[in-house]
């Protein structure tokens, strides 16, 4: 765990706190839920970033999404990327919100990515994700991450770059 990062606090909030606004405010409510904790985004470790991802599904909705029909899943994913800016291997944990229709420009995404310097080990993890469709599949879906090879390699490895963001997906 990092220095002065609490996050046990959070999980135990999420049950008994449920909290509602607007989608719109998706970055900055998590980003303040991070700071409540003792930490910041570049401090957190890929374990303590999914603690806080699922804290925050768990505790908040989202007054304009739909958490019926898939408006509002987490997905897990990881693998090594070029994206234009040199390789890395990535980690990522990400709330999706489907608002209005659902069309392309309705899909938002706020994901936590967490990127290492990619090593022989790490690229033969190989790439692949998994979706939490409902808060009934939070618990199955957080023992898939906490057994995943990925999280084994890197939950608790200091990162070179980690990245959160909030944009329209589709």
């Amino acid at each position: 765990m990092s220095p002065g990062l609490n996050t046990r606090w959070l999980w135990n909030l999420s049950f008994k706190h449920l909290i509602s606004m607007k989608a719109k405010r998706a970055k900055q409510e998590f980003e303040k839920l991070i700071r409540k904790s003792g930490g910041d985004v570049r401090s957190l470790s890929p374990a303590h970033g999914l603690e806080m991802m699922l804290a925050f599904y768990v505790s908040v909705r989202f007054d304009d999404v739909a958490l019926t029909a898939y408006g509002d899943m987490l997905l897990y994913q990881w693998g090594t990327y070029d994206w234009g800016e040199g390789e890395s291997f990535e980690f990522d944990i990400t709330r999706q919100l489907i608002l209005g229709a659902g069309e392309d420009e309705d899909i938002f995404q706020l994901s936590l990515t967490f990127k290492f310097q990619p090593t022989v080990a790490l690229r033969q993890l190989g790439d692949g994700n998994r979706w939490c469709r409902s808060l009934e599949e939070v618990e199955e879906f957080r023992s898939f991450i906490d057994s995943s090879p990925a999280m084994i390699a890197v939950g608790h490895a200091t990162p070179s770059n980690v990245q959160l963001e909030y944009d329209v997906a589709g």
